[in-house]
């Protein structure tokens, strides 16, 4: 099991700056995740904000996700990048 570690940084998307996590496992950068407002969701205002995958890497990367997932929780996120990366591994 990979150790996920979370680092706060902020994201310059959308001509402004939004808070932002890097996502560590094992010390490596997968993914990078900003806040996004209602407003700012696919789907408009009637949709709830959340966490944007604003880029990913090796197992989380968008090539391997059609639409960028928005979620409504750091833990949903770290949820999402745990399951990509144990799809990843190799069966012991």
């Amino acid at each position: 099991m990979n150790h996920i570690t979370l680092q706060t940084m902020p994201v310059m998307a959308d001509g402004g700056s939004h808070e932002g996590r890097l996502v560590l496992a094992d010390g490596q950068l997968v993914a990078v995740f900003s806040w996004v407002t209602p407003e700012e969701t696919i789907g408009g205002p009637e949709r709830a904000g959340g966490w944007f995958l604003e880029a990913g890497f090796g197992p989380c990367s968008a090539l391997l996700s059609v639409t960028p997932p928005v979620l409504a929780s750091l833990d949903e996120a770290v949820t999402w990048v745990r399951t990509r990366l144990d799809s990843a591994s190799p069966e012991p």
